[in-house]
C-alpha cells in the first residue's frame, strides 16, 4: 500500500475529501521482462536457480545480497516460480544457526517489474519498494538475515493475487524454505514482518503455519504487522460512487492512487473467484475500464495512477452495468481474506504498530482488528505513531522500538 503526501491530508476536510481518504485505505493501499537467473543444479526441492542481487535491494550492512526464484503453491494449488531476496548479515564465517526474519513489502503494484528485488534507481516505484528498509538495516546491524518475497506474480508467472491471505502467506513459507536450501547458516528461529499488503501476508502467515501439512524447517516466535490493511471492504464502498477525478496535485492525482487500487484489488481476487474474474469481461467494469485491464499487467502503481491509465477515471466510472454484482462479490471476498477473519496460532506473539494519522489503514478500522485479535485469545502487544501510514515504519516511528522488539522475540 502506498504512503499519501499532504496534499492529500488536505483535501480530507472536505467532505470529498474523506471519501477520498477512505478508498486509499484500500491499499492494503514498457513491461520489464522477469529476471534471468542462473540455475543452481546443486540444490535440490523448492529451489530452482539463485543469483547476486543488484541495485537497491542490496542494502548497506548486508555482506551479501541474492535473488532466489523457487516453488511454492499458488492460488490454483500448483507449485509455481516466485522470488525473494536472502540479505545475509556480516557474521563471523563460523556462525551458524542464525535467527533470521521475513519481511513482507507493501503494494507496488502487480507486473513482475514491481517485484521490489528487482529495483532499480529510477523505478517509479522504488519509494515504496524499499519501505522497509530501516527495518532491515537495523536487523542486520544486529546479525539478523533478512528474507524479502516479492509475492506471487511479481517476479515470475501468473497475476499477482492482491491481497489474497493464502497466496501471500505461500510466498513467505516457501521463501523460508527455499532461503534454508540456499544458506546453511539460518536457523530455526524466525520472525515474520510486513507493512499494509505485508501486513496481511503477516498475519496471514499465522494461519498458514496451522494448516501446513508438515512443518517449516523452523520455529515461528513473532509476528510484527506494521498497518496490517483492515476493513477494505468498507472503506471501498465509501467511495466507489464519487464522480470526479481529480487532476495531480504535485506528484500525485488523489483519486487516481485510489481507483488504481481498485484495479489491482478487481483483477487480484479475479485469481480466485471465476466470477468475479467473469464479471470483469461481461458487463461488470465499464468499456474504459475494462480496456485499461492489461495497464495492470504491465504498470506499477504511481503509473497505474496517471491520468492516462485507471488513474484517468472518476471512481464513479469504474463500474459497469453489471457492477453490483462485480462489487458484492469482490466485498465478500475481501472480507473473506481480511486479517480479522483468519484462524491464527494462540501460541506466536503479535506485535501491531499503527499511525494515528494513518491515510491508507484508518485508526478505527485498525482499533477494530486488535479488539478481535484480543478477543480471539491472541497475545497482541500494539504501539500507535504520530504519523501517517508509510511514516510508520521509520527510523523516526517504529523501526527502533520493532527491531527491539524482534530481536528480543530472537533470543538477542
Amino acid at each position: 500500500m502506498t504512503p499519501i503526501p499532504s496534499t492529500i491530508r488536505a483535501v480530507r476536510s472536505t467532505a470529498a475529501g474523506a471519501a477520498v481518504a477512505a478508498l486509499v485505505a484500500t491499499s492494503v493501499l514498457g513491461p520489464t521482462p522477469v529476471r534471468q537467473v542462473r540455475p543452481v543444479e546443486a540444490h535440490a526441492g523448492p529451489v530452482i536457480a539463485v543469483e547476486p542481487a543488484q541495485g537497491p535491494s542490496v542494502l548497506a550492512g548486508a555482506a551479501s545480497a541474492r535473488v532466489v526464484r523457487y516453488r511454492a503453491r499458488g492460488v490454483d494449488g500448483v507449485p509455481v516460480p516466485m522470488t525473494g531476496l536472502i540479505l545475509m548479515p556480516r557474521v563471523p564465517a563460523q556462525a551458524r544457526a542464525l535467527p533470521f526474519v521475513v519481511y513482507n513489502h507493501m503494494t507496488t503494484g502487480a507486473a513482475d517489474r514491481c517485484a521490489p528485488s528487482s529495483a532499480t534507481e529510477d523505478s517509479s516505484e522504488l519509494r515504496r519498494m524499499t519501505q522497509g528498509d530501516d527495518l532491515a538495516r537495523r536487523l542486520l546491524a544486529a546479525g539478523v538475515p533478512v528474507l524479502r518475497p516479492d509475492y506471487e506474480g511479481m517476479g515470475g508467472p501468473g497475476t499477482h493475487p492482491y491481497l489474497v491471505a493464502d497466496s501471500l502467506a505461500s510466498a513467505v513459507t516457501g521463501l523460508v524454505r527455499a532461503a534454508h536450501r540456499v544458506e546453511p547458516r539460518l536457523g530455526r528461529r524466525w520472525v515474520v514482518a510486513g507493512h499494509s499488503e505485508g501486513g496481511v501476508a503477516t498475519l496471514a502467515t499465522l494461519q498458514r503455519d496451522v494448516d501446513l501439512p508438515s512443518p517449516l524447517p523452523g520455529r515461528l516466535v513473532g509476528a510484527a504487522a506494521f498497518a496490517p490493511a483492515t476493513g477494505v471492504d468498507v472503506v471501498i464502498e465509501a467511495l466507489r460512487r464519487f464522480p470526479l477525478a481529480t487532476p495531480p496535485a504535485g506528484e500525485f492525482s488523489i483519486t487516481g492512487i485510489s481507483v488504481a487500487l481498485a484495479g489491482l484489488i478487481l483483477q487480484g481476487f479475479a485469481t480466485v473467484d471465476p466470477g468475479i474474474a467473469r464479471l470483469l469481461r461481461e458487463g461488470g467494469l465499464s468499456p474504459e475500464a475494462e480496456r485499461l485491464l492489461p495497464d495492470l499487467d504491465r504498470r506499477c502503481l504511481q503509473d497505474l495512477a496517471a491520468a492516462d491509465s485507471w488513474g484517468g477515471l472518476a471512481p464513479a466510472d469504474v463500474l459497469g452495468p453489471r457492477g453490483e454484482q462485480l462489487a458484492a462479490r469482490t466485498f465478500a471476498a475481501l472480507r473473506a481474506n481480511d486479517p480479522r477473519q483468519l484462524r491464527l496460532r494462540t501460541s506466536v506473539p503479535i506485535r501491531i504498530d499503527a499511525a494515528l494519522a494513518d491515510e491508507v489503514v484508518l485508526l478505527p478500522l485498525m482499533e477494530r482488528l486488535v479488539r478481535d485479535l484480543r478477543a480471539d485469545g491472541q497475545d497482541v502487544t500494539v504501539r500507535r505513531w504520530p504519523t501517517s501510514h508509510s511514516g510508520v515504519t521509520t527510523d523516526q516511528n517504529a523501526a527502533p522500538e520493532a527491531a527491539a522488539w524482534i530481536l528480543a522475540r530472537l533470543g538477542r
